[in-house]
């Protein structure tokens, strides 16, 4: 069957989308401009034009398909199949969409570029560099999967456990040499102030004010460092030193630092 292309917007309004799939159902192909940026770098949705045509046999993990989700046209690529529930992710963004099978619309089978070529979505050369952005896309998520919103929540209880316990058990009769030197900073004060470098990542999901600078966590951050600190006054088997303190500050600091150059830097 001759495949023709149609210029449609890519808008989810019900019209189009049911012209949308009366034409697919015709065999023609459907040319769009989606806009966005979530499937860089292979397709560039401000400037580049996809072509779609309708789904025919099984849907292929990997391809890229056209879906509606939350009353909007998208453009991903399928990453897992689930039964009749479907996992998209584009390739540029880190939160994934669920759809389930009635919701696909389209599969992608050519891209034209801004610059005037054309690539063709069955060749080897774009399938070749869809797995590298894949692949690419789960590197960088997997930090996310592992310290994400979800796993954060129980994390932090772990967390605070564990500094309650380097702070407050009697580690000095494990035979640690916590009085040597590291780059002339004792191995103590290091320690010290590693343990609550995570404490305002662990601690920002609270929603203790604004998100974007986290002084709030940061103050919390000062108060349980100053408050397990103090405890060892109550402790025989450890004693207080002011520079343990100091060294708690720093490490929460540090921590705090770090989290806004990091949340700056996305925004």
């Amino acid at each position: 069957m001759v495949r023709k292309r149609l210029m449609i917007p890519n808008e989810a309004d019900s019209f189009i989308v049911d012209e949308m799939k009366e034409r697919l159902a015709q065999g023609l192909t459907v040319t769009i401009a989606f806009g966005g940026s979530s499937m860089l770098p292979l397709i560039d949705g401000r400037s580049d034009r996809i072509e779609l045509a309708a789904v025919e046999g099984g849907l292929q993990r990997g391809e890229v398909y056209l879906f509606v989700y939350q009353g909007r046209c998208v453009i991903h690529r399928l990453i897992r199949i689930d039964g009749e529930r479907l996992v998209f992710r584009g390739d540029n963004c880190r939160n994934t969409e669920c759809v389930s099978r009635k919701d696909v619309l389209a599969r992608l089978v050519a891209v034209d570029h801004s610059n005037g070529t054309r690539e063709v979505c069955d060749s080897y050369e774009w399938g070749r560099k869809s797995r590298r952005v894949a692949l690419r896309r789960t590197l960088i998520n997997m930090p996310f999967n592992v310290f994400g919103l979800r796993q954060r929540r129980w994390q932090r209880w772990v967390y605070l456990a564990l500094l309650l316990v380097l702070m407050w058990a009697p580690v000095n009769g494990l035979g640690l040499e916590l009085d040597s030197y590291l780059l002339r900073i004792r191995l103590d004060h290091l320690l010290h102030a590693s343990v609550y470098v995570p404490f305002v990542f662990f601690m920002m999901d609270l929603g203790l004010g604004r998100r974007r600078w986290f002084v709030p966590h940061w103050l919390l951050g000062l108060l349980f460092a100053a408050v397990t600190e103090s405890g060892q006054l109550l402790l025989f088997y450890r004693g207080f030193d002011p520079s343990d303190l100091v060294a708690n500050f720093i490490g929460v600091s540090l921590g705090w630092f770090l989290l806004v150059c990091w949340k700056s830097k996305k925004r």
